[in-house]
């Protein structure tokens, strides 16, 4: 099964390059133009990693970046910013960013980042896995403890 990946950029240009870029490397691509269809997509599509522009009409990348970490269902996704402005990604890591990366990238380089946040989520979903089962150990314990 193809990993699904998020592009958010207002620029089409910049969807397409990304999204034809990515279908060659296996991925199966999601597109977004703004802000408000991002958060949706992700909420709904559950993707494995984000790659979100900054600068776009309505909700800016930041704003998106902020929401998409506030809510329990999309606060795992790891999300890479894509910006013009080097100091852009700084600030998009103080509310939450995972990595980012400066137009213009290089697309290789963009690969081992997504694939890099891809491995970092399968590994956080893995440990959140075994916490549940240790505390399920602990519960069942207790209870026959009590019992």
């Amino acid at each position: 099964m193809a990993h699904k990946i998020l592009v958010v950029d207002d620029e089409p240009t910049v969807r397409d390059f990304l999204n034809d870029f990515f279908t060659e490397e296996g991925y199966n691509v999601l597109q977004a133009s703004s802000g408000e269809q991002a958060i949706l997509l992700a909420e709904i599509e559950n993707p494995e990693v984000i790659l979100l522009d900054i600068h776009m009409p309505g909700i800016d990348g930041i704003e998106v970046c902020k929401r998409l970490k506030a809510q329990k269902k999309t606060r795992n996704i790891p999300i890479i910013i894509i910006t013009g402005l080097d100091d852009s990604g700084f600030i998009a890591y103080l509310e939450g960013a995972d990595d980012f990366v400066t137009k213009p990238f290089n697309p290789i380089e963009l690969t081992f980042r997504v694939r890099s946040m891809h491995r970092i989520r399968r590994l956080n979903t893995e440990l959140l896995l075994a916490q549940g089962y240790i505390g399920q150990l602990e519960r069942e314990l207790l209870d026959l403890r009590q019992g």
